[in-house]
């Protein structure tokens, strides 16, 4: 934490919209997303981090975006779950699974690991 701390005395934070954000992207940034997950199934369905949902267009749209940006030099690098729908989604992308145990569950002994993607537009690849 005290690292990020230091390091943050020379960021900015913004409030706003992830295709307002991605719109201005300084070059030589690199770009992170963190979108709520696709659900791994019917009940684990957790869309929205406020009362806006983050729908299945808005995650086709945040890969078209990120696409975009690694065209145009920038590379991102976006979480989720891996389903056969992010697979889909990121398919431009050079993809990495890995497993990570989910701390929050209202059923503690169902905090089983679970198949993270990260999916990497890396540019120049």
């Amino acid at each position: 934490m005290y690292h990020f701390a230091e390091r943050a005395q020379n960021a900015t934070f913004l409030c706003q919209s992830y295709d307002v954000s991605m719109a201005n992207v300084a070059a030589g940034s690199v770009v992170y997303c963190d979108p709520p997950y696709a659900p791994l199934s019917a009940t684990a369905n957790f869309t929205a981090y406020h009362t806006d949902s983050f729908n299945m267009v808005q995650q086709q749209h945040l890969a078209q975006l990120a696409e975009n940006l690694q065209e145009g030099g920038i590379p991102v690098l976006i979480s989720n779950h891996d389903t056969e729908l992010t697979r889909l989604w990121y398919k431009q992308a050079k993809m990495h699974k890995l497993q990570v145990r989910r701390s929050i569950s209202r059923d503690g002994g169902k905090r089983n690991k679970v198949d993270e993607l990260l999916a990497l537009y890396k540019v120049g690849a």
